[in-house]
């Protein structure tokens, strides 16, 4: 088995080689000597970016975690958006007018990828299907559809899951009165007393402004890169705001088990009783650097810390995993909440 520090090894190993790839490509492309051929040229940096670089990356990354070869066609399709940019001007106009043959092989494989796509969309929805059946939470029967039948955390799950939620919170659960109780389950919410809307609109203040001072100075440069900036902005804001919408729609949930923590988009856990060691509360918590390295955080201040006997993977920012062994949150009614915790983990 594959050690977690030999994959961040290899990890780094490929965005090395791939910058390198990237950089030299450019540099051929615009000032090398022998950048005037651009049909060698052209077919040299695709070769690169749709055959070299994902081999890479199966070789490197989905290999060392036991995947297929089809697992490496997930990043060609952004990998070609890289080339068409990368290519000179001269370039692009030689594969809009390439031959026969060659548009052909560009037909089959875009119609390769569509399909794979397709099968991707088609499972998920099978998946949502059925996982909705048993789950009243729209929002959590997608997270479950997408991550469901995967023996390891993904990455490119877990940012899949990310987007999916953060449209649904946007757009599609303003209806929505939060998640019914169940018989036996106390509710604590987390969003009223936190100021989470106040720092939202502050937040939202300050990115607006940076934005818009951004894109002018970029666009002086390259008005590819302005807008790429601005797109990355308007994502963050997005996320931001679906955050606060889905804090008010998921409290914490006391069950008869275990203790549900939706909290947000920040944090997923399903944490046993007999996993947690201790419920502290106090008006505020400052960790540490050495606490907060095995510590998941609600980006608000705390003021409930729950130890844990033994390290428990999580999802945090993004949803990606992440092993822990405390978990800090900012609850409305703190000591209500630590109470009715600590009665359920006798102690």
């Amino acid at each position: 088995m594959t050690s977690r520090k030999s994959i961040n090894w290899a990890a780094l190993l490929f965005l090395g080689c791939f910058c390198l790839i990237t950089l030299t490509d450019s540099y051929v492309a615009r000032k090398a000597p022998f950048a005037s051929d651009q049909r060698v040229l052209s077919y040299a940096l695709l070769i690169d970016y749709v055959l070299v670089i994902p081999l890479m990356y199966w070789l490197l990354i989905v290999r060392k975690k036991g995947g297929g070869v089809l697992k490496a066609l997930q990043i060609i399709l952004p990998c070609a958006v890289l080339a068409w940019f990368a290519l000179p001007a001269s370039g692009r106009e030689l594969l809009t007018d390439a031959s026969l043959p060659l548009k052909l092989l560009i037909a089959a494989f875009e119609a390769l990828v569509i399909f794979i796509e397709v099968k991707i969309a088609y499972g998920l929805v099978k998946r949502y299907r059925e996982v909705r059946l048993m789950e009243s939470s729209t929002a959590e029967a997608l997270r479950i559809s997408v991550t469901k039948g995967r023996n390891k955390p993904s990455v490119l799950a877990s940012l899949i899951v990310n987007d999916l939620l953060m449209v649904y919170y946007l757009f599609f659960s303003w209806k929505r009165k939060g998640v019914p109780s169940q018989l036996g389950v106390l509710s604590f919410t987390y969003h009223r007393k936190s100021g989470q809307i106040l720092l939202a609109a502050v937040f939202t203040h300050i990115i607006v402004i940076e934005a818009f001072a951004m894109h002018l100075l970029v666009a002086n440069w390259s008005a590819i890169a302005a807008w790429i900036l601005t797109g990355a902005d308007i994502w963050l804001l997005s996320h931001l705001w679906a955050d606060s919408r889905a804090s008010a729609l998921q409290p914490l949930e006391v069950r008869e088990n275990q203790l549900r923590i939706r909290y947000g988009m920040r944090i997923q856990a399903d944490i046993p009783y007999d996993c947690i060691a201790r419920v502290d509360t106090a008006l505020e918590f400052h960790p540490d650097k050495a606490e907060s390295k095995h510590a998941v955080l609600p980006v608000v201040t705390p003021n409930v810390r729950i130890k844990l006997s033994k390290q428990m993977e999580v999802q945090s920012l993004l949803f990606l995993p992440r092993k822990v062994d405390t978990i800090f949150l900012a609850v409305d009614e703190r000591e209500d909440f630590a109470g009715i915790l600590r009665e359920k983990c006798n102690f």
